[in-house]
C-alpha cells in the first residue's frame, strides 16, 4: 500500500510537470476594483440588526484543574450584540509590492445570558442563578503582506500574514453566590484569565487562522481570473449601487506608498 501512495505522488508530481504554468500578478488597479468589490459584498452580508439570539445550552461542563476549576452552567435567553459593528481600519496599499494591509475588527461584541451555575471557579464556590454578559472590545485581526497572483487564470493569495486582535475583555456576574471572595474580585479573576490565554496562543493561533484563510480562499476561486472574481463579487452585493461609495471610501483610506 505505502508503494502504491508512493507512486501515485511521484506520477500526480510527474503530470503537473508537463502542464505550462502560467503565472502572473493582477494589476494595481484590479487589486483596487478586488479590494472595492470585496469590502462591498463584507458589508452587504452584514446582518441589518446589531442583536440576533444565542442557543441556549443545558448542564455544560467547563473542568480546568491549573485553575481549580469545575462548574456546570446552564445558560437560555442568550442574547449577542454589536454583531454588525465591525470597523475597517489602517488600510494601506504599496503600489511596488502590490501588497495591502488592513485591519478588521468588532468594536464591541456583547453576549448575555440568564445562567444557572454549581461548583468551582479559580477554587471559589459559586452557585445560584443569575445573569452573565461578557463584553469583548475590538476583536478582530490585522493582515499584512497580502498579494495576490494568478496561476492559469485562477485568482489565488500569494502571501498573507495576520495577527489576532483583542483589546480588553469586561465580564459582569450578577445574582449568583460566590465563596471566598466578591463577585467583582471573581469578574477580574475571568477576564484576566481570558486575555492570558489569548496572549499566549496569539503567534500561533494566528498562523493557523492564516493559513486556513489562504487555503480557504485559493480553493474557492481556483478556475476564476481576477476580473470574474471581482464581478462575481458585485454580482452577489446587496445594493451594488453602492460601489461608487465604498470605492470613494477606499480611496479615501488607500495611501499609496
Amino acid at each position: 500500500m505505502n508503494f502504491l501512495i508512493a507512486f501515485v505522488l511521484v506520477a500526480t508530481a510527474a503530470a503537473a510537470h508537463c502542464v505550462p504554468i502560467n503565472q502572473a500578478s493582477p494589476t494595481e488597479n484590479q487589486i483596487k476594483e478586488l479590494t472595492a468589490a470585496t469590502l462591498l459584498f463584507f458589508h452587504s452580508a452584514l446582518p441589518n440588526t446589531s442583536f440576533a439570539p444565542l442557543p441556549s445550552f443545558v448542564n455544560e461542563r467547563l473542568r480546568i484543574p491549573e485553575i481549580d476549576t469545575d462548574v456546570t452552567t446552564t445558560g437560555k435567553n442568550g442574547m449577542a450584540y454589536g454583531i454588525n459593528q465591525v470597523l475597517l481600519s489602517q488600510y494601506e496599499f504599496d503600489a511596488s509590492t502590490l501588497a495591502t494591509k488592513f485591519s478588521l475588527t468588532s468594536l464591541n461584541f456583547t453576549r448575555v445570558y440568564d445562567i444557572e451555575v454549581e461548583g468551582k471557579l479559580f477554587g471559589h464556590k459559586v452557585s445560584g442563578e443569575g445573569v452573565l454578559r461578557q463584553e469583548v472590545l475590538g476583536e478582530g485581526y490585522y493582515v499584512s503582506n497580502l498579494r495576490f497572483e494568478e496561476i492559469n487564470h485562477s485568482l489565488q493569495i500569494a502571501s498573507l500574514e495576520l495577527n489576532l486582535l483583542m483589546d480588553d475583555v469586561i465580564v459582569d456576574v450578577e445574582g449568583v453566590t460566590v465563596d471566598g471572595c466578591s463577585v467583582q474580585q471573581l469578574e477580574k479573576l475571568m477576564e484576566d484569565y481570558v486575555l492570558t490565554k489569548f496572549n499566549e496562543s496569539r503567534e500561533e493561533q494566528s498562523k493557523l487562522i492564516a493559513g486556513i484563510m489562504k487555503s480557504q480562499f485559493n480553493k474557492s476561486w481556483a478556475g476564476y481570473s481576477t476580473d470574474e472574481v471581482i464581478q462575481w463579487l458585485r454580482d452577489n452585493s446587496n445594493g451594488s449601487g453602492q460601489m461608487d461609495f465604498i470605492q470613494k471610501h477606499i480611496n479615501s483610506l488607500a495611501r499609496v506608498l
